[in-house]
């Protein structure tokens, strides 16, 4: 066999076991939730939540099929495992917010009424953590927790956000608590009628022009947007996010 062949087998299977892992990602429950959930509501762009609260078709689909969210996954499972054996700890709580709004709480001590949620990051962004704290989607997102739990009866006194490295040492670990802020929870709900209710009024597929009048957010991370599509003139099929 030559090399020249050898190669080309190497990368055929490579791409074969590679898009098995990709299309796991694409299908998973996470990846595949209609409704919106708490980790989505503190979002700065509200092109991106319009587009999810009317289950917009997706052009960058595949983008989850993340191998960091897989990595996350796994990780959280081990977590749950792990923790799961102390009494005092509840994790992988499912908890409803309001309506059809839900989520799952990784971690709640009950002893000292703490809500905690697993972040797996970079060390690069694991840095930025721990310079800056947690960004404002993620504090709202615990927050929303908080307040789901706090509305089944428990008593909830903090909410924290544990980043943890994927390589590194386990000393590099950030954690950012909070006081638990109710208003933290009912402003992010606020907001999402807000946007619920401009859209009630506003009939995009009969008028896709007025996408252009939904405010959005461009930033770095805009190519991971299930909605982003590099350079697009038609807002209805995608948004351009930073390339425009």
């Amino acid at each position: 066999m030559t090399y020249a062949k050898l190669f080309s087998e190497t990368q055929e299977y490579a791409n074969a076991l590679r898009d098995v892992v990709v299309q796991a990602g694409v299908w998973s429950p996470r990846a595949g939730q209609v409704a919106i959930g708490p980790s989505e509501i503190g979002h700065k762009c509200t092109r991106r939540l319009a587009y999810k609260l009317l289950d917009w078709d997706k052009p960058n689909e595949m983008q989850g099929g993340s191998w960091a969210a897989q990595v996350g996954t796994a990780i959280h499972a081990y977590l749950a495992d792990l923790f799961g054996k102390r009494p005092e700890l509840l994790v992988e709580q499912r908890v409803n917010i309001r309506g059809n709004i839900s989520g799952t709480v990784d971690l709640f001590d009950v002893k000292n009424g703490v809500v905690l949620d697993w972040k797996t990051t970079s060390p690069n962004r694991l840095a930025n953590y721990k310079k800056h704290g947690a960004d404002p989607q993620q504090v709202i997102q615990v927050q929303l927790y908080g307040y789901g739990l706090a509305q089944q009866g428990a008593e909830v006194k903090h909410v924290a956000l544990c980043f943890l490295p994927t390589s590194g040492s386990l000393a590099d670990m950030v954690l950012d608590m909070r006081e638990y802020d109710e208003q933290v929870a009912l402003g992010a709900l606020a907001r999402l009628d807000s946007i619920h209710a401009l859209l009630a009024v506003v009939d995009l597929e009969a008028n896709p022009e007025i996408w252009g009048q939904i405010p959005a957010q461009s930033d770095r991370l805009c190519s991971w947007c299930p909605y982003f599509k590099p350079f697009s003139k038609i807002l209805s099929e995608g948004c351009p996010g930073e390339t425009a």
